[in-house]
């Protein structure tokens, strides 16, 4: 674990600007915080490869300090912009999907994360960074979604290789057939991936109640289904933390949720208790409010496990996925970092899942040596001596990163 007493004053700058509005004591930390910045062009990119520069823009545009060249403002800006650009363009292309796949299809949607937490919750469209559009439709609805996309142009790509399309009938089967997410890409360019449950392994979030409790909101003159606040809470610290809070917009979202007036941490901790994952919402929260001024940076026993997720995102702050992979190394079952994150059932179900999702063939197997369905079972064969290889490949990681 990081020495939290010890860190520079970059670090601490880009957890306290990853917030989404800045108290007093926030801005009076930053201002110090900022006379002690010597690269600001290195921090620029760090923010950017973090996902994180639109906001740190927005907050060094209202600061206004004398410490930053105007070429790094220029820059900061342009690359703001270029997000809130881009994020316009996937709004309406969000509204096409609905029109043109998902109505037609007769499939109920959740839109969630990207473009469209931010617009419900964050200060501005385009202060969130999005590269896709997460969508959850009801499990055994792909093959209809698919069908009509397809019809409409779209493309069906392997998610291990993005950009390559699935075109033939016995393509579009392997995709739905041995990977649990679909990623389409519209004519636009746009690219929607479509999930059937919110968890890998766990089975930690019932899909069922998710579109029993769903939310409508309005983006783009359109309306569309979301999470209610309290479940996308304890679904983003769980997504998060799977990831190790490997990108600071993360932090931002936790930040950008708890300052919304509908937010109910109460009724999102009663949740938690019900999927069994308190631990983790709870460690959420604690983060949320390590990010302010007004909480202490110190290695003592006050908020610990948000202190263990902050350690996560500043070990992973240099963005390299080498760094992320082996900062991973230890999830159990691929979800949880740490023991007190759910319940012990909950972490051996994710394990066992886990264990025998490994064994199984892959999306990618196809894509390298594509096989009609009734020799597919060969895939078993070269799957055995990739898991020695992938297994080699992260303990040589380990001890390379280590």
């Amino acid at each position: 674990m990081v020495d939290l007493t010890a860190q520079t004053a970059e670090v601490r700058l880009q957890i306290l600007l990853a917030q989404t509005t800045l108290g007093d004591e926030d801005t009076a930390l930053a201002r110090q915080l900022i006379a002690r910045i010597g690269d600001w062009e290195g921090f620029a990119r760090s923010a950017q490869r973090n996902f994180s520069l639109p906001l740190m823009q927005r907050h060094v545009a209202r600061l206004d300090p004398p410490e930053i060249a105007p070429e790094i403002r220029m820059m900061m800006h342009q690359a703001a912009t270029q997000t809130a650009l881009r994020n316009m363009k996937l709004v309406a292309s969000q509204r096409q999907f609905l029109s043109r796949c998902l109505r037609p299809a007769g499939v109920p949607a959740i839109f969630f994360k990207g473009i469209n937490l931010a617009a419900q919750y964050y200060p501005d469209l385009g202060l969130r960074p999005s590269r896709d559009i997460d969508v959850l439709v009801p499990p055994g609805s792909l093959r209809r979604v698919v069908d009509q996309a397809l019809a409409e142009g779209y493309q069906l790509i392997s998610p291990d290789t993005r950009m390559r399309a699935m075109t033939s009938p016995q393509d579009i089967d392997a995709v739905l057939r041995l990977s649990g997410d679909v990623s389409l890409l519209a004519p636009e360019g746009t690219v929607f991936d479509l999930q059937q449950k919110l968890d890998k392994h766990s089975g930690i979030f019932p899909v069922a109640d998710v579109f029993a409790e769903a939310e409508t909101f309005a983006l783009g003159g359109e309306s569309f289904q979301t999470m209610a606040p309290a479940f996308l809470f304890n679904y983003l610290c769980h997504h998060h933390a799977r990831h190790t809070w490997s990108r600071l917009h993360w932090l931002s979202d936790l930040d950008a949720i708890c300052a919304a007036p509908r937010f109910d941490p109460e009724a999102t901790l009663a949740l938690a208790d019900r999927l069994g994952q308190r631990g983790t919402v709870e460690a959420g929260l604690e983060l949320r409010a390590l990010m302010s001024a007004s909480a202490p940076w110190d290695n003592g026993p006050e908020r610990a496990r948000g202190k263990a997720f902050l350690d996560l995102a500043i070990r992973n702050l240099p963005g390299d996925l080498r760094l992320e992979k082996k900062i991973s190394l230890p999830l159990k079952g691929g979800e949880f970092m740490f023991d007190w994150q759910a319940r012990p059932e909950l972490i051996a179900r994710a394990r066992r899942n886990w264990w025998r999702s490994i064994f199984r063939p892959t999306l990618k197997q196809y894509v390298q040596m594509p096989l009609p369905r009734n020799r597919q079972w060969i895939y078993y064969i070269p799957r055995f001596f990739q898991l020695m290889q992938e297994t080699a490949s992260r303990l040589a990681l380990s001890g390379k990163t280590g």
